[in-house]
């Protein structure tokens, strides 16, 4: 488990806001009850905890170790949770579960379900949004064909509108659509994952495959700038990776 480390300059403010970036757990386990990775957050002593989804798997049949992870999160900071693919999976798959998971999220931490949270920090007001990409942007029929393309109006049918605070991010699992993200215009940052770093990374080439079977996806892993947006894509935690260990992303706002 490595950590990436970003320092971005959003304000003239002087903020030194720690913001640890989690993504795509989906079944993987660091020691008993995730005890190992919680340490490893505990350290990087972050003010913020923001996670983009997919932290269970669609096959998933107990929240058990999730709650675990979110109830000891919760304990060393906020943590502001966006919904993957996975999750909303589960909806159609184990309903039941599904509305278990989402009454445990609204009761344990902020779910931003395309929902804004706004917070301040050291007098900076922050926009959090957490954007639900719907799912036959993912998969449609069974199949990776024809996926549906999110635009920049699908976005604004999805969430609220907002007033540009000082700092604005937005937690959205899949980088695919990031000029759509940066077209919006709402976010300085935009936090992703989904890509799981491509699996396989190879010198040189970088991410091999997304999880959409398309070759060499042009956003994989770090950070990228369009428009007057950043985005930064974590590798994520879980799932098959070869030369691309699991990734945990601290992100300092001076």
């Amino acid at each position: 488990m490595k950590t990436t480390s970003f320092e971005l300059n959003i304000t003239d403010k002087q903020l030194g806001c720690r913001i640890v970036h989690l993504s795509d757990l989906h079944k993987k386990k660091f020691g008993k009850e995730n005890f190992k990775l919680i340490k490893h957050i505990k350290k990087l002593a972050p003010d913020i905890i923001m996670i983009t989804g997919d932290m269970i798997s669609r096959s998933t049949t107990n929240l058990d170790e999730l709650k675990n992870l979110i109830t000891n999160l919760s304990r060393i900071s906020p943590v502001y949770y966006s919904l993957g693919n996975h999750e909303k999976d589960l909806e159609l798959i184990n309903r039941s579960l599904y509305e278990e998971l989402i009454g445990f999220l609204n009761q344990n931490c902020d779910l931003l379900d395309n929902r804004i949270c706004t917070i301040t920090f050291k007098d900076t007001v922050i926009n959090i949004c957490g954007l639900t990409i719907p799912q036959d942007c993912y998969k449609k029929n069974g199949s990776y064909r024809d996926l549906r393309q999110l635009e920049k109006q699908d976005i604004e049918k999805l969430i609220p509108d907002a007033e540009k605070q000082d700092i604005n991010i937005m937690l959205a699992h899949n980088p695919i659509f990031f000029d759509a993200y940066a077209q919006h215009g709402l976010a300085d940052i935009i936090l992703s994952g989904h890509v799981h770093g491509g699996c396989v990374r190879l010198p040189f080439l970088g991410a091999v495959l997304s999880p959409e079977r398309t070759f060499f996806p042009k956003y994989s892993s770090g950070m990228y700038s369009s428009e007057n947006s950043k985005m930064i894509v974590s590798c994520g935690l879980g799932k098959f990776r070869l030369f691309n260990p699991s990734e945990i992303v601290l992100i300092t706002l001076n």
